[in-house]
């Protein structure tokens, strides 16, 4: 196996960095961007042939938007779908501050605080397969008042708001959305003493797991997939914490009564892993893999699992890590992460294989779209199945904005895919 991965590498041609389109090295204690073994690895992931030799290997950045546009304080954890559609969240200049969604073709504000009932965004938007972004606002509604809300760009939704399911205005979760447009959050009670999963799509709210009728003390954000299992943070009542699997029963129901309640799924939790702590915003792909991060002994670790065990996705022995936030993972099992690093560096790291080999994407001190860049960061949902990362960039020239980064492989006789063809993916 190692002859032959040797051989493919010295096929494959490797373009040094230019502005759009770069091969990246990691530092010392991470795999290498650009060789042959990412080239292996995409090939894999993306279903190819064994008779199709990958012969060069690119990252291309495209800027979706940026403060030369008017606009500023933009989000960190912008949001994309399988069709390259991204959304986030930025202040305009003449309108205040806006839900955007960027389809390659245009840019176009989908909610704004100017004329509406809503004061604010939270930086969690997410969007579906089907282009309908949900959000988080606060409302001018009294007291504290806030919501969750899905846009196409038309019309907007109310999923729901605080006051009128008399819930808590503080302490809501960020939402989730999957391909059917039904949307996940959790949210606490008046008076903070309990919390409750929901999933809507507008009409009534379905409670799915409820902390007084159950072993959990707390929860922390949740993320749905498309067959409608939910992955959440779950503190117990005894203070111990985990990362949690709901599943919905769905034996048809007989007699005219309602479907049994939902399995819980333990994925992870500090009383069979005393070893871990502090997990973070977990996210799941639609099969069934969730991924999240978590406190160990040596550091931080990226870990991945679906009840039957867990991956380790960074190892926190090399100490070249000092901190995550919470990854993203598409439906072919690829995480992608923003990272703090020893030396204080920030960057986006994917990993590709399965295991803990993680790969920088983009750095600080890296060059992008003509000036050096300062900052970066990714979400939860930034990830797609075509290896397209969305994330918010700072740069040493003052600029600030929204791009996406593709991962592309070539194949002999296989060009890069047109914008035509891309737009027919699903």
């Amino acid at each position: 196996m190692l002859a032959q991965l040797s051989r493919l590498r010295d096929r494959i041609h490797v373009p040094r960095e230019t502005e759009r389109t770069m091969v990246k090295n990691t530092g010392p204690a991470a795999s290498k961007l650009g060789s042959w073994a990412v080239a292996l690895l995409l090939a894999l992931f993306a279903g190819q042939a064994s008779a199709e030799t990958p012969q060069n290997i690119h990252i291309k950045f495209v800027n979706v938007a940026d403060s030369t546009q008017g606009l500023a304080s933009f989000s960190q954890f912008p949001a994309i779908n399988n069709r390259g559609a991204v959304a986030f969240v930025a202040m305009q200049s003449s309108t205040g501050q806006e839900v955007f969604k960027w389809d390659r073709r245009e840019l176009k504000p989908i909610a704004s605080t100017s004329g509406t009932n809503f004061t604010s965004f939270a930086d969690d938007v997410v969007i579906n397969a089907a282009g309908i972004v949900a959000f988080h606002a606060n409302l001018n509604t009294g007291g504290r008042a806030t919501g969750i809300f899905t846009s196409d760009g038309f019309a907007t939704k109310t999923i729901v708001d605080s006051t009128v399911q008399g819930l808590s205005g503080l302490g809501f979760g960020s939402p989730s959305i999957n391909a059917a447009g039904t949307v996940a959050f959790f949210a606490p009670r008046n008076g903070l003493r309990s919390s409750i999963i929901f999933t809507g799509d507008g009409g009534a709210l379905t409670p799915v797991l409820d902390t007084l009728n159950s072993n959990f003390g707390a929860f922390g954000n949740v993320a749905i997939n498309a067959s409608g299992e939910i992955v959440f943070r779950g503190i117990l009542k005894d203070r111990n914490e985990g990362i949690f699997l709901i599943t919905p029963n769905r034996d048809e129901p007989s007699n005219g009564l309602p479907p049994g309640p939902a399995s819980v799924i333990d994925v992870i939790d500090t009383i069979s892993n005393p070893d871990f702590f502090g997990f973070g915003d977990p996210v799941i792909n639609d099969a069934g893999v969730a991924a999240d991060f978590a406190g160990v002994a040596l550091g931080v670790e990226i870990l991945s699992g679906d009840g039957h065990g867990i991956t380790a996705r960074t190892d926190p022995t090399n100490g070249f890590f000092a901190e995550f936030e919470h990854p993203s993972i598409n439906n072919l099992g690829a995480v992608a992460v923003s990272v703090i690093e020893a030396n204080g560096a920030q960057g986006i790291f994917v990993e590709l294989t399965g295991g803990a080999s993680p790969v920088a994407v983009l750095q600080t001190g890296d060059l992008l779209f003509g000036s050096t860049v300062t900052a970066v960061s990714v979400g939860r949902f930034a990830f797609n199945d075509h290896f397209r990362l969305a994330f918010k960039y700072e740069l040493a020239d003052g600029r600030s904005g929204i791009a996406v980064a593709s991962l592309q492989i070539d194949h002999e006789g296989q060009g890069e895919k047109s914008e035509h063809e891309e737009d027919g993916e699903k």
